[in-house]
């Protein structure tokens, strides 16, 4: 049973069930809206800045 819930990819959407594209695609969404908040925290990339 663990090895079935093993996996060897850390952004994999396929688990027992299957591909899960909902899933996927808020885990996309999750990565770009955190990409974007840590980039428009530095200070050097403050759009108020300018």
């Amino acid at each position: 049973m663990i090895s079935l819930l093993h996996s060897s990819d850390l952004l994999a959407t396929i688990t027992i069930g299957g591909f899960n594209p909902l899933a996927a695609t808020f885990g996309v969404i999750t990565f770009i809206q955190v990409t974007q908040f840590i980039y428009y925290g530095l200070d050097s990339n403050d759009p108020s800045n300018d």
